[in-house]
């Protein structure tokens, strides 16, 4: 179909904090003559740049060090876009990413024409992390607004099965389109230990190293990992996590309480370097709270996977997690409570060279599902959808 015969309104993508996912998207979407503007409080890029045509307005940066942060920059982003959106753009298409959560309230106040992409699906995240409860006049007021804009959206996107049946009480009987995260198979791959600068620079050398990397949040149950690492008897096995946030404190406290010394803890590295400290592993963890698990899952689950690592994952057997481990045959999933089972996995994998082999394998072939292609489905739908 020849994109060309398109006549396109503008479409502003609005994502608070935003990474590969909106670059991929933002340049699928110029790709078919779209006209992009880009509403975020960062933009972190990594392998594919931005593309040149599109336009970056910067907002407030969303801060995750505590949940008063949290909430503040959650609202001004969103007054600062609704003030964005009402000045600059009245006739443009809206593409709202659930991130601040109160972006899916934009349409209440303007009258363009939009499509949610829902990475988290707000209130039951609350509800589910025992923030609110379903009786509160916050949720009940959020759950109305819902209904309204859900069921005026041109297109509706989620990640998984789970939160499309979440979206389903604010929009039944809509189809809402599952349109998973994807990686860059590019910029994330397998790289040889011994050549791995990462390794090299923090003598990992003849450790088998289990990752976890990202946000020491509420919401990751990363508190879990210094027991698992209690528990392994492998002496090879070194564990290491890389990220901030407002767990990291607790984190700290419990390792010492614990006298653990096969642990290491770093910051989070230069964009350059995250490549070499993924490919640094030889199991990565993706933990979800259990109160979290059905809601969301982490993007850096199909990075990992990309690198070829094999997964541990620590979530419900209802969550999404659950499901691609068991469909592609690369990691395990368990239960909060399961660290015995959790340490004794990582001892199989550590010391069965065979096993470890098949799994990384596995998330290798997995990967090739979950590429940049999904950003070009989306793109299409919003063209078709702006341009008729």
């Amino acid at each position: 179909e020849n994109i060309e015969q398109f006549a396109l309104k503008k479409i502003i993508l609005i994502n608070q904090d935003s990474g590969y996912l909106m670059v991929d998207l933002a340049n699928a979407l110029i790709e078919r003559n779209a006209e992009v503007e880009l509403i975020a409080g960062r933009l972190v890029v990594r392998g594919t740049p931005l593309s040149s045509k599109a336009k970056f307005r910067r907002i407030t940066r969303y801060k995750r060090n505590s949940d008063f942060l949290r909430l503040l920059t959650w609202c001004v982003g969103f007054l600062q876009i609704l003030f964005i959106v009402k000045t600059k753009h009245k006739n443009g298409h809206l593409l709202i990413v659930s991130n601040p959560p109160l972006a899916t309230l934009l349409p209440l106040f303007c009258r363009n024409s939009f499509t949610f992409f829902i990475f988290d699906v707000y209130p039951d995240a609350l509800r589910q992390m025992n923030i609110v409860s379903r009786q509160s006049v916050l949720y009940k007021i959020w759950e109305k607004a819902n209904r309204k804009t859900f069921q005026r959206a041109v297109h509706i996107f989620t990640l998984t099965d789970t939160m499309a049946e979440l979206l389903n009480h604010y929009c039944p009987p809509r189809e809402i389109k599952i349109i998973s995260a994807w990686s860059d198979n590019e910029f994330f791959r397998s790289i040889p230990k011994a050549n791995n600068p990462f390794i090299i620079e923090h003598k990992l050398q003849n450790k088998f190293i289990v990752l976890y990397s990202g946000n020491l949040g509420a919401t990751h149950d990363t508190i879990v990992i210094p027991h698992i690492a209690l528990e392994v008897k492998s002496h090879k096995v070194l564990f290491l996590i890389i990220g901030e946030g407002d767990q990291k404190k607790h984190l700290v406290e419990e390792i010492k309480k614990l006298r653990i010394t096969n642990l290491i803890m770093l910051p989070y590295q230069p964009v350059d370097m995250i490549p070499y400290s993924f490919a640094s592993a030889d199991i990565a963890i993706v933990s979800l709270s259990s109160k979290a698990s059905s809601l969301s899952i982490p993007s850096k689950t199909f990075n990992f996977m990309s690198a070829g690592l094999p997964l541990l994952c620590i979530a419900g057997e209802e969550s999404e997690l659950n499901n691609i481990v068991n469909k592609y045959k690369n990691g395990k999933c368990f239960s909060h409570k399961k660290v015995a089972e959790m340490a004794a996995f990582i001892d199989k994998v550590a010391e069965n060279e065979d096993i470890l082999s098949a799994y990384s394998r596995n998330s290798l072939k997995a990967s090739a599902d979950f590429t940049s292609r999904n950003a070009n489905t989306i793109a299409e739908e919003v063209i078709k959808a702006t341009s008729n």
